[in-house]
């Protein structure tokens, strides 16, 4: 690990210290977007995309999770979508309910008021990157209301930022056997949504990503591709199909600052997933990126001295924390 890095992360913890004091002497313990606060000014460098709300921070995919990023003034909310049986998109990563929730089954075959009754906090834990099924393991959460939510509630608690903070939200339609019909429920919500230009729609697959673009040209979309495919191939799809960000796993062998320069000489973002460790975040940063998308969206603010809380872990979990940033 750099020295330069050290020192960034140094620098933005002691402004968050600095700022905390600030805060302190106003009267106040928590700065936040949901307080109407202003997003402090960094350093620059890549956006940063909260995987799945920030998923090492609060539950995955679930509005506490999603206020939580808001809280620390992330600028994407990132998420994944399956259709209920009742045809309602909810925000949830896998098809089944059993890894994250106390229910089980397939999301497909649950109504919006089945799913509804489900705890998406049960089997959170505090620090993991990905939640995991550990009796072991405190569980904070569980009990405390966090529901499954729909896409249209993200995109209203995004709309409710109209100020300096708006934060846009970035959509992964999950389901390859349904892409077309999910890319189909999903285009009039986002025309409807009031921010459709703060709104992008990403798959690794690209014929969702075509069918997106057939609906409405305006809708931004972003090609995902694992790293067995490869960073390339990725930007080729992209320009020849007019999508606009290309997402290569951070562990791509062919992701490295002349494919970062060769995609933006092309006009596409590149933003890798999921760098969470200071190491990995650090290379891809100083690759020139565009955006990063991780589970520990905390450490890239710290990066460039933008994180406004001493508090990374969501405030209606108690007290404790998590760490900063992966080992």
């Amino acid at each position: 690990m750099g020295k330069s890095w050290d020192l960034r992360i140094a620098a933005g913890r002691a402004g968050v210290a600095a700022g905390a004091l600030l805060l302190a002497a106003c009267g106040s313990a928590e700065p936040g977007a949901a307080d109407g606060g202003v997003p402090p000014v960094g350093t620059g460098g890549p956006f940063v995309s909260a995987h799945r709300g920030g998923a090492a921070y609060a539950p995955e995919n679930t509005l506490m999770a999603y206020r939580n990023a808001a809280r620390l003034y992330v600028d994407d909310f990132e998420t994944d979508t399956w259709l209920s049986a009742d045809g309602v998109p909810v925000l949830m990563h896998d098809d089944t309910l059993d890894r994250t929730t106390n229910c089980s089954g397939k999301i497909s075959d649950h109504t919006l008021a089945e799913l509804s009754a489900c705890d998406a906090g049960y089997w959170y834990s505090p620090g993991q990157d990905t939640t995991r099924v550990d009796e072991g393991a405190p569980h904070p959460a569980r009990g405390k209301g966090v529901t499954i939510p729909t896409a249209q509630a993200l995109f209203d608690f995004a709309a409710s930022f109209r100020g300096t903070y708006r934060p846009t939200v970035t959509i992964e339609i999950k389901n390859f056997a349904e892409a077309f019909r999910a890319a189909e429920v999903l285009v009039p919500m986002i025309q409807a949504s009031g921010i459709k230009d703060r709104i992008i729609v990403q798959s690794f697959n690209p014929l969702a990503l075509d069918r997106i673009k057939q609906l409405d040209g305006d809708i931004r979309t972003l090609y995902l591709t694992p790293s067995a495919l490869g960073a390339g191939v990725s930007l080729t799809y992209a320009a020849l199909r007019g999508h606009d960000f290309v997402a290569p796993q951070s562990t791509s062998r062919d992701l490295d600052a002349a494919f970062v320069e060769r995609a933006q000489a092309l006009g596409k973002q590149v933003v890798p997933w999921t760098p969470d460790s200071e190491a990995e975040l650090q290379r891809l940063s100083e690759m020139g990126v565009d955006g990063l998308i991780t589970n520990y969206p905390g450490c890239v603010l710290a990066l460039q001295a933008r994180l406004p809380s001493t508090r990374l872990l969501a405030p209606e979990l108690g007290s404790g924390d998590v760490p900063l940033c992966s080992d």
